[in-house]
This record gives structure tokens, sequence and C-alpha cells, in this order.
């Protein structure tokens, strides 16, 4: 039941960082937002690692951490873009595609093999993302893209999290592409940065420890239970997120919500099942690692 416990809170918690983030607008340039984000959750990431005695020297590979740095850091950048001008209903529901790209990345960065009932699983989830992004000539000029290019970078950089895994520490990576988000958003410094607002620090600081503690508690889910048992509690992220879009931002689910999310959840909830069949774990991580 702890597990449970733990993965509902790192889902909410994640909800809750992009709803700190939103609600900061376009006060801030995008990379003063990623710092202050990546910043204030390297100092709890921090103390963790002193009161587990972790040991920093342990890290390795740091080849892959470079390389899943740079995606990680472009798949945090369009979220937060997409967290300004898309709903937060419908950026939570695209963002699930990621789980689509996993599944295919995994064939030729892992060697996994998958079925014909995964591929119509994917077929009709990105059915349900084209009903939402409703592509004409126009398609690059809507905002609804970019949750779906984010969700590219994101399933890159979880492919290469499995392969740092094998020989990390869970926390030590996450403390290491924090540390790397952070160093990486002062390359773009400029006069345009502006010191915070009381109330817009307050959210940074906010999604910054929100962010962390959705981490641990991820964490601390997967050392409990199988990930592919906890797996359909990522569904609960929508509904929070419907309701607090609706009660903080005004926001409604549109009719392509309607019709293109059912498509898109129902897709990831079986692979999600099939991922307990089979026990392949192709989609481990698929969470938002930042």
């Amino acid at each position: 039941m702890s597990a449970f416990i733990y993965k509902s809170i790192s889902v909410l918690f994640f909800v809750l960082m992009s709803v700190c983030i939103k609600a900061t607008g376009d006060n801030l340039p995008l990379f003063e937002v990623v710092f202050f984000r990546s910043f204030f959750a390297l100092i709890p990431l921090f103390l963790v690692i002193f009161y587990f005695n972790l040991k920093l020297t342990s890290i390795n590979n740091y080849k892959l951490h470079f390389f899943r740095g740079l995606v990680g850091i472009a798949a945090m950048s369009l979220f937060f873009i997409s967290l300004r001008y898309v709903p937060l209903i419908e950026m939570q529901t695209i963002s699930y595609s990621s789980v689509f790209f996993i599944s295919i990345l995994s064939i030729f960065f892992l060697g996994e093999k998958i079925g014909y009932r995964r591929v119509i699983a994917i077929i009709v989830g990105f059915i349900g993302v084209v009903i939402i992004l409703k592509p004409d000539v126009n398609l690059f000029s809507n905002y609804s893209v970019l949750p779906l290019l984010a969700s590219i970078f994101l399933s890159m950089a979880v492919i290469i999290l499995k392969k740092i895994l094998l020989t990390n520490n869970n926390i030590l990576s996450v403390w290491t592409f924090t540390l790397f988000a952070t160093l990486f958003s002062l390359f773009f410094f400029n006069d345009d940065w502006i010191w915070p607002n009381n109330f817009d620090l307050v959210l940074l600081i906010a999604s910054g420890i929100l962010g962390f503690v959705a981490q641990l508690c991820l964490s601390k889910s997967f050392q409990l239970a199988d990930a592919s048992v906890l797996a359909p509690l990522d569904f609960t992220s929508v509904i929070w997120a419907f309701l607090i879009g609706y009660i903080i931002f005004g926001e409604f689910l549109s009719r392509e919500v309607l019709l293109g999310g059912p498509l898109i959840l129902l897709s990831v909830g079986y692979i999600f099942y099939r991922e307990t069949v089979l026990r392949k774990k192709i989609v481990l991580g698929s969470n938002k690692q930042f």
C-alpha cells in the first residue's frame, strides 16, 4: 500500500510543479525559469545524497549523462513553454505520447521487440494525438505541437536513463541531471533576466521543491513495488490537471481533447498492461525526469 501512496504523491506533485511554472506565465525568460526550477531542486537533492552517504565518485558513464542532459533539458524547456500557451489538461494528455516514442526507440536502442498488438496500440494512440493537434497547414503555429515535441525528447532521455541506471544510482543520476540543467541554463544568461517578484519567486522555489519531492517519492515507490503495477496511477495526473486547470486557470476540456484523449489513454493503458504481462519494462521512467 505504501508504494501506491508514494506513487500517487509523486504524480500529484509533478502536476503541482507544472502549475507553479504555468502560474509564472511569461513574466520571466524561459531559461531563467529552468535555472530556478533546477537550482531549488539541487539543494535538497544534495542533502539527500549526504544523508544516505551516496558517493559522487561512484557516478560513471559521463558521456551518457551528458547526452541525457541535453535531450532532458530540451524536453524540460519545451514542456515549460507549452505550459504558457497550452491548457494544462491538453499538455498532460499529449505528454503521454512519450510512451509511444519510448516503445519505438526501444526497438533500435535497447534491442526490444514489440508485437503487433503494441503496434496497433501505438497507432491508435497517435490517432488520438492527431485529433488533438488538428493538423493543417498551420500545424507548426499550433502551440499544442510543443508538448508533442517535448515528449519526443523525453522519450530519448528515458531510453538513455535506462542505460545509465544499469551502472548508476537513481538519485545520483537525478542529481547529475539537475546540476547539468542548472549550469546549462546559465549559458543563456543575458540582460533580459530579471530578479523575480516575490510571488514568482515563491512559485519557482515551490516548483523546485515539488519536483524534488515528486522524484524522491517516485524512486521510493519503485523500491517498494514493480513499476508496471504502479503505472496505471499515472492516469490520475489527467484528473488532477483537469481539476486544477479548471479551478485555478479557468480552463475547459476542448472537443478535441474529449475525442482524442481517451484514445491516447486507452493505448497507454494497454501498453502498461502488456508491460505487466511480459514484464519487459519498456516504459519504466516515462514520468518527467526533472
